[in-house]
């Protein structure tokens, strides 16, 4: 049974749910996008289903409650009559929020491995999906469904309405569901040290989002205005430039008035012909000429006066004076309005009392004309003598008449505008004076106010307002739907970089743990290993040891900790000649990374500890850490002295005998006793053979004692090149004769001496150990050479041969002690396979080096190079080096 104090936490929680799902619901549907319920951003979503998750079903009753009295509270309700419609569509879209969350929740539960502490890249991406896009689909479609059949949404809007509640919801999980679990979920440690990684920078991240939306948004508005009035500004010019095209024509008639005293009706056409009606606008040029009531009967012979009626025209009443049309000029010839008289209208009458009475062009307001057409007239006044009188009354005294121009302003207009695209716009011009419209009628507020433009136009007498407001086009593109787009979209990546910080520190905690864990294993396993290990830190500083290291060295523990490495150890320099320890430093250490060397150890009490120590290197976080681990090799240096010692004792114990041997076998060879049988010269030659090996042996091996403990000292002199090498093969003719093999000396064509300083007796050790092995493995009747080069500052002596070869494989062993390459050669076991070894620490000792190329079944060719100065030949400088 659930006891009273668990039932009332859930109803608590279930409350508070209801109360965060329509506080958030709110303020997210104040800015929902037209049409429909639907927002860029929806929280409330995300709120309820971290809380499921976290605390259960019984929270889909909270869910329940804030949604109901989230959509009670925004319904525009138009008759309170139907509130039982009302109450079952807020019900709907409650249990459609409540099957959404039970959905994701059980979904994420099943599918997706779910755990407060989201550590594991399945369960986070799992819930993400699942609880996001997938569970989403389903609010966003019966959502949409239930607003079509409630008839707040047309079916025109379905697809626009259900994508932007889709794309609301989802965002609202992916956001929100992160934060809520960063403030109520468990472990509380990791969500807590989550505020910083993760909820931090979604935060910043999402108000950044919004702040460039609205920023986006207003530089969109900018750029849409500043490209509508720059577009608007031609248009104003195009309108102004055709009707000063126009009115040049006007003028040029005018200049005809002014300079003929007599203009007939046929000059009049004749002037015009050829004249382009169409697109420009002009329906009629007209000549108005002042006619007194004295002059109507004579004129009334030849065309009646007419005035303007509404509608048409009818007979001119008396009056005395008259502004008639006497010529007028048209695309189609139209002549029938002559004996008009304009100054019978008033619009008409105020414009011809403006241009007289000024001396200037003027135009009347919009008028209808006898047709019902809008038009607007232009007139030029002509005065006697074909100039302009300088006083008022000289103006109106001498007036001869008007050169007035019809304008259709629609075709006017339309023709202008012809290169522009009218979908993105509406134009409308207004006489200021009258409220008249030139064209257009006025226009409702477009939503978009900010792209309204009005320009003031004073000119001929009156003044215009020319007003450009957005078309369709223009509307579109400048809605709101782009910013939400822009919105949706940062959002978007505002919650996939949540998901990504997520996974991040997800990781991270598991690997903490992981190190945690691992940590106690070594540490483990430091404590009680049998060797000595020291972790030190990239400054040298020692930062762990284990027993063994204090057992080792005798200090405790907590005394060796943040002390420098140098403390207890240090290394004896290669290229020192002196044997003075230098301490452990943080450059050695590099050097020795991933090598086995050995070091000596300095003790509590001062005592040298010889060590063996193993060197490897480990990145952590933001710093290097070394890890020795050293080995006591006192007890092996121990054994080894006495195996020297013992080495060297029967050497030195075999030498004297062997010599004594050796000699009396000569004797014996060379018939000192008298001449022996042949089976017994055999004899005494085997033996004579055999001893001279066996002084080879114990030579090599006393050698091989002295380079070890560095007791051999090389005794450098200057060495003629060429004559070493004659000594060498003079010495070797012995034997290269014994195994039917020719020794060759190749000099080269510059004769000139080379000098080397180095031990001659020692190279010449080297060249017998190379020479006695490729006679060895020569073939009978073969060849062995031996030349020198000088290239690049280095000399370089070769030694040939026509042997079977060195197999690759060899090529890592052959300079090692006692290395033998082919066994089943018969001649490769007389050596005892210590020359090698010996010749590459002498030739390593004297700064060279030796190496060897070797094709089976062709040869092979050892080469020992050594650094060669000029300056120390004996022809140039006699300087030896130090």
């Amino acid at each position: 049974m659930i006891s009273l104090s668990a039932f009332s936490t859930a109803l608590i929680r279930s409350l508070l749910l209801a109360v965060g799902y329509f506080s958030f619901g709110y303020l997210a549907l104040m800015q929902a996008i037209a049409p429909g319920l639907a927002t860029a951003v929806f929280p409330s979503i995300g709120i309820a289903i971290a809380a499921t998750l976290l605390w259960g079903y019984s929270m889909l009753f909270g869910a329940f409650i804030g949604s109901f009295v989230l959509v009670f509270s925004i319904g525009d309700w138009p008759d309170s009559s139907l509130w039982q419609e009302q109450l079952r569509h807020c019900f709907s879209m409650a249990a459609i929020t409540v099957l959404t969350v039970a959905l994701a929740v059980w979904s994420v539960r099943r599918f997706a491995d779910f755990h407060t502490a989201l550590t594991h890249e399945r369960s986070i991406i799992g819930l993400f999906i699942l609880a996001g896009p997938v569970a989403c689909l389903v609010s966003s479609g019966l959502s949409t469904a239930v607003l079509l059949q409630g008839n707040l949404l047309s079916v025109d809007n379905i697809q626009q309405n259900w994508l932007t509640w889709w794309i609301g919801d989802m965002l609202g999980v992916m956001i929100f569901l992160p934060l809520t679990f960063m403030l109520f979920a468990r472990p509380r440690a990791l969500w807590r040290s989550r505020w910083l990684t993760v909820g931090l920078p979604l935060l910043v991240c999402a108000v950044l989002v919004i702040a460039l939306s609205i920023r986006a948004r207003f530089q969109y508005q900018d750029s849409q205005q500043q490209r509508f009035f720059d577009q608007a500004d031609q248009i104003n010019a195009t309108l102004q430039f055709r009707v000063s095209k126009v009115l040049q024509k006007m003028q040029s008639l005018e200049r005809l008035f002014a300079t003929q005293p007599e203009i007939t009706e046929a000059m009049f056409q004749q002037f015009l012909r050829n004249y382009p009606w169409q697109e420009s606008g002009v329906l009629y040029f007209d000549w108005v000429e002042q006619v007194s009531h004295a002059r109507r009967l004579e004129l009334e012979s030849e065309f009646p006066f007419l005035e303007y009626a509404t509608p048409g025209v009818r007979p001119a009443a008396l009056r005395p004076n008259y502004s008639i049309i006497r010529y007028m000029a048209s695309a189609a010839g139209d002549r029938h309005l002559i004996g008009l008289d304009l100054s019978a209208e008033a619009k008409r009458k105020e414009a011809m009392d403006y241009a007289r009475d000024l001396g200037d062009i003027s135009m009347t307001a919009p008028v209808k004309l006898v047709n019902g057409d809008d038009a607007v007239l232009f007139f030029i006044p002509v005065y006697q003598h074909g100039t302009e009188p300088k006083t008022l009354a000289e103006r109106r005294q001498q007036l001869r008449g008007f050169v007035c121009g019809i304008f259709s302003t629609k075709v006017l207009i339309q023709t202008s505008l012809s290169q522009y695209d009218n979908s993105e716009f509406q134009l409308q011009i207004k006489d200021l004076g009258t409220g008249d419209f030139y064209y257009g009628t006025p226009v409702a507020s477009s939503g978009a106010s900010w792209l309204n433009w009005v320009n003031f136009w004073s000119y001929a007498g009156r003044t215009m307002e020319l007003q450009l407001v957005p078309g369709p086009k223009i509307l579109a593109a400048s809605s709101g739907h782009q910013s939400w787009y822009v919105l949706s979209g940062g959002l978007v990546l505002c919650s996939l970089l949540g998901i990504f910080l997520l996974v991040l520190t997800g990781r991270s905690a598991r690997i903490e743990h992981l190190i945690a864990q691992r940590t106690k294993e070594l540490s483990s396993i430091l404590d009680n290993a049998v060797e000595s290990i020291i972790i030190v830190d990239q400054q040298g500083i020692i930062e762990r040891v284990n027993k063994e290291t204090s057992l080792l060295f005798g200090y405790t523990m907590p005394a060796l900790l943040r002390q420098p490495v140098s403390k207890l150890l240090a290394y004896l320099p290669e290229h020192k000649n002196h044997q003075l320890l230098q301490p452990l430093t943080i450059d050695q250490l590099n050097l020795w990374v991933g090598h086995t060397v050995e070091i000596t150890g300095l003790s509590e009490e001062g005592q040298q500890i010889p060590l063996e120590m193993g060197l490897s290197r480990v990145d952590v976080a933001d710093k290097h850490l070394y890890t020795l681990m050293l080995h006591d090799l006192r007890e092996r240096k121990k054994i080894d002295r006495m195996k020297s010692e013992f080495i060297s004792t029967v050497s030195h114990e075999l030498r004297t005998p062997l010599t004594s041997i050796n000699g009396s076998l000569g004797l014996l060879a060379g018939g000192v006793v008298g001449e022996l049988p042949p089976q017994a010269q055999q004899l005494v030659q085997i033996a004579k053979t055999n001893t001279d090996r066996l002084a080879r042996l114990v030579n090599d091996i006393l050698d091989i004692e002295k380079l070890e403990f560095g007791q051999l000292k090389l005794q450098p002199s200057e060495v003629e090149v060429l004559a070493l090498l004659q000594e060498a093969k003079e010495q070797n003719q012995a034997y290269a004769d014994k195994y039917l093999v020719r020794l060759d000396l190749v000099v080269p064509s510059d004769t000139k001496p080379v000098y080397l300083y180095q031990d001659k007796f020692r190279l010449l050790q080297i060249l017998s150990n190379l020479i006695s092995n490729a006679i060895k493995f020569s073939p009978i009747h073969s060849v062995v050479t031996l030349s020198y080069q000088l290239t690049q500052q280095q000399l370089v002596i070769q030694v040939t041969d026509q042997g079977a070869g060195i197999a690759e494989s060899f090529r890592s062993k052959i300079f090692q002690k006692f290395a033998q390459a082919d066994s089943s050669d018969s001649r490769s076991n007389q050596g005892s396979g210590l020359g090698l070894n010996i010749s590459k620490t002498l030739v390593e000792m004297m700064q060279g080096s030796i190496d060897f190329e070797s094709e089976l079944g062709k040869g092979t060719c050892f080469s020992l190079t050594f650094p060669y100065y000029p300056q120390f030949n004996r022809h140039e400088k006699t300087q030896r080096p130090e």
